[in-house]
């Protein structure tokens, strides 16, 4: 005689709570994280040299000697900023960020890009003098002057191990950025041969 269909199922119940309890108990392990190939820094900058005084990475003698205008004023902007002011519009910065200081490098840059997280506005790799860096934000021009080229380009050079300097230009098709006016990208690059001199030693 066959038992009763509820204790024929009460095993195949119990079973069935015991997988759906384990399942509970075994979170999905987390995804792997992305291969990253880092470009390295070829020879160790004084980065804790610019991190005191950001305003040691550039000269207005050395803006001028490409080009800018002969009236720039040098000045510390905000924590971990200084700037090079020709006119009312154009700027030339160099910057780090203080809140950052403990991922304030080009490996967790490219990590956090291949996370997807913080990622900048723009991506292109390029190399200034054998050290790696990144052009992470351009400004485009307005749509009718679009043939014109950009208004703004940002940098991230690294410069050691621990340190990215951020160099900015905000030449807006100006007068005052001379051959650089309709090329903020082409001038961020060459500001950054300048930060690497600079930061020698």
């Amino acid at each position: 005689m066959k038992p009763p269909l509820s204790r024929r199922l009460a095993p195949l119940i119990a079973g069935g709570l015991v997988v759906l309890a384990g399942c509970g108990t075994s979170p999905p392990p987390p995804p792997p994280e992305p291969s990253v190939s880092v470009p390295p820094i070829p020879a160790q900058l004084n980065g804790a040299k610019f991190k005191a005084d950001p305003c040691t990475a550039i000269t207005v003698e050395q803006l001028q000697s490409i080009g800018f205008a002969d009236n720039g004023t040098k000045q510390r902007g905000r924590d971990g900023e200084c700037f090079v002011a020709f006119g009312r519009l154009v700027e030339v910065t160099a910057s780090w960020h203080p809140v950052l200081e403990d991922s304030n490098n080009i490996s967790t840059l490219y990590r956090d890009h291949a996370r997807g997280r913080h990622n900048p506005k723009n991506w292109e790799e390029v190399t200034i003098n054998g050290y790696p860096g990144v052009i992470t934000e351009i400004e485009e021009n307005i749509p009718s002057k679009k043939d014109e080229g950009p208004l703004a380009c940002r940098l991230a050079l690294g410069v050691d191990d621990t340190t990215l300097v951020y160099v900015g230009a905000n030449t807006r098709g100006r007068a005052e950025a001379g051959p650089w006016r309709n090329d903020p990208c082409g001038a961020a690059k060459k500001i950054s041969e300048f930060v690497i001199d600079n930061l020698r030693g």
